[in-house]
């Protein structure tokens, strides 16, 4: 039921937006009375908040190929193929299309703290542990920089994300964050 909830939420709001979202339409999409819904997030807010924060939840276990280029690689294409769906389309344009609502705003603001690099940061433990990276590295600027090339080239330039551009750019941030100045 809960999954069903937040897919609807989440195909509306990228369809209308937040402004003319309505509780009863989402329940009606997800084929319940609209008062189970208002019993379990007795507001809109309540339920878009929820809903963004499942899905921006790491799905499935933790990227371990004994390697931090292997397990970067493993996060980039987890993050296409998401960004790619239906349901993170709609997830990507209630963010983006939300600038004007403060409250969306603050939805998506909450949502980035709390997912804040919570796998992949265990991932670049991993790796300081194994050796393949100082201490010292910079982790959440490189999921930044990750994230934002990856944006780029999915919304901006609206190319795709092949392996080969997945593989370049993973080795260019690599290069970056092992080398005596990326220290």
């Amino acid at each position: 039921m809960v999954r069903r909830v937040f897919e609807a939420t989440l195909e509306l709001l990228g369809a209308q937006g937040y402004e003319r979202l309505s509780v009863p339409e989402v329940a009606e999409r997800a084929g319940l009375n609209k008062t189970s819904v208002y019993r379990r997030w007795p507001t809109k807010g309540d339920l878009v908040r929820e809903a963004l924060e499942a899905s921006m939840a790491p799905q499935g276990p933790l990227p371990d190929t004994g390697e931090l280029r292997g397990d970067l690689l493993e996060f980039a294409r987890s993050a296409v193929g998401f960004v790619e769906s239906p349901l993170g389309e709609g997830v990507l344009r209630t963010l983006l299309a939300g600038g004007p609502s403060p409250e969306v705003r603050a939805f998506a603001a909450s949502v980035f703290r709390q997912q804040e690099g919570a796998g992949p940061r265990q991932v670049f433990a991993r790796a300081v542990a194994r050796g393949e990276l100082p201490a010292s590295a910079d982790v959440t600027l490189v999921l930044k920089t990750l994230a934002g090339a990856l944006m780029h080239r999915l919304l901006i330039e609206q190319a795709r994300c092949t392996d080969a551009y997945l593989e370049r750019l993973i080795d260019l941030v690599l290069l970056g964050i092992t080398s005596r100045r990326g220290r």
